[in-house]
């Protein structure tokens, strides 16, 4: 409503004053180098305001000619990169449905019509990489690795190219360098340390878990857990050279960071027994022991006194039990010992109390032996054998892998620190299974 009045104002005044000129045109003499020009004011006005004119019409067709005229125009330059931008996204569209060869073809095309950036060579190299071409892949990363706003990703995928073809030394390089490029990205930490600890480079890879535990990407529980596996795997390197003094420090750090961890524990036991410290061995032992009954705590236990006899045998298990003898292993290792004495009928009562509470694989083995010491029928034990499961073993959480033993990395699936003590129990109950009537002998006389 107001740009009316302002209208209307200025039309007003327009009029006014054409009306005022043409009353009064007044008289105007110009003398120009001898010359004399005679003019009206109405009419010098009139010149002025056509000039006027002129000069707006060439400043809008110069203006025109910089933005709309086809090829020099800024915005021609502009709608082609806006078609260069949806070519793009159609791009992006047609990687994410799967179709990297349509993908691959408009990401080309928009990289004709857009200015050089990192999401161009993103989108070819995905695409390229879904196509098998690893080779352009690989050149694509290293055009971002050159860019400033890509470099990260460019790293990233060159990284990753490395690792698939086995380049250990430089994905690592690669690595090293992601971590320089941006200390803080949690991608680049979790792969630095992974990495390092690949490699064996156990200081770097501690370094490394440092600053993911300084960012927040690991709880502290997990953290303290890891750090216990390193200083293990370094103190294991150290006495593999010689350096028993760094071993043993070693050793007790990571049960300082990781309390009750038995491969540390054991490690440290053998050191001092290897150096004739019997004593401190026996003491880390059975402390060990008591807080979680282990099968190698037995072996190193048994390595204490090789020569002693079998009831000597029994009565250092007896001693070493004492305070948890209702445990499983501690029910297993009391049956070794007794089957080993040839008290068989101490054993059975035992053996019977662990396959009501733990019937594994090694409890029904004992049981099968006694049966044959006793001379009972060892069908139905057969049976049960053949269902049973493992009681503990060493298992992979990422992969299920089954090793003999712990290592920093599982050998299947090199995944850090994943390995961990499993207990299992079978579902077979021993009441069942010394049934006639019982489904697993049920199953054994129908084979």
């Amino acid at each position: 409503m107001i740009r009316i009045f302002l209208w209307f104002g200025l039309f007003f005044v327009v009029a006014y004053g054409a009306v005022l000129l043409a009353d009064n045109p007044g008289d105007v003499i110009i003398d120009f180098r001898g010359i004399r020009f005679y003019s009206s004011f109405a009419d010098l006005a009139l010149v002025g305001f056509l000039l006027m004119l002129l000069a707006s019409a060439t400043v809008w067709f110069a203006g025109w000619i910089r933005r709309d005229m086809p090829i020099l125009g800024t915005n021609s330059e502009i709608k082609r990169q806006a078609r260069g931008l949806k070519m793009l996204n159609q791009s992006l569209v047609a990687l994410s449905a799967g179709d990297h060869k349509l993908a691959a073809r408009l990401v080309g095309q928009a990289e004709v019509l857009l200015p050089p950036q990192p999401m161009v060579h993103l989108i070819a190299a995905e695409a390229a990489q879904r196509g098998g071409d690893h080779a352009s892949a690989a050149k694509r990363y290293a055009m971002l690795e050159e860019m400033t706003e890509g470099r990260l990703l460019g790293l990233r995928g060159l990284l990753s190219e490395a690792k698939r073809t086995g380049r250990d030394s430089e994905a690592l390089r690669l690595a090293r360098a992601a971590f320089e490029e941006n200390r803080k990205s949690p991608w680049v930490l979790n792969t630095l340390f992974a990495l390092e600890v690949a490699a064996g480079n156990w200081p770097e890879a501690e370094a490394a878990l440092a600053k993911v535990l300084r960012e927040g990407l690991l709880d502290k529980d997990t953290g303290a857990r890891h750090q216990g596996a390193l200083a293990y795997a370094e103190a294991a390197e150290m006495a593999l050279k010689g350096d028993k003094a760094g071993a043993r420090k070693g050793y007790k750090r990571s049960l300082a960071l990781r309390p009750g961890f038995t491969p540390a524990t054991v490690a440290l036991a053998r050191l001092d027994l290897s150096e004739g410290h019997k004593k401190r061995a026996l003491k880390l032992v059975t402390e060990a022991w008591q807080a979680e009954p282990h099968p190698s705590l037995a072996q190193i236990f048994k390595d204490l006194d090789v020569g002693e006899s079998k009831a000597d045998w029994l009565k250092r298990v007896r001693t070493l039990i004492a305070k948890c003898p209702d445990h499983p292993g501690s029910m297993l290792l009391l049956v070794d010992a007794l089957m080993d004495a040839a008290e068989y009928a101490a054993a059975k009562p035992v053996l019977d109390k662990l396959i009501l509470e733990a019937p594994t694989r090694q409890a029904w083995q004992y049981r099968l032996a006694l049966a044959h010491v006793l001379k009972e029928d060892p069908d139905p034990i057969e049976a049960a054998l053949a269902h049973a499961e493992d009681g503990a073993l060493w298992q992979c959480d990422d992969c299920g892998h089954k090793p003999v033993g712990w290592s920093p990395l599982c050998p299947h699936c090199d995944s850090f620190d994943t390995i961990r003590w499993r207990q299992k129990v079978s579902l077979i109950s021993s009441a069942d299974a010394f049934k006639p009537d019982s489904t697993i002998a049920l199953i054994s006389e129908a084979v």
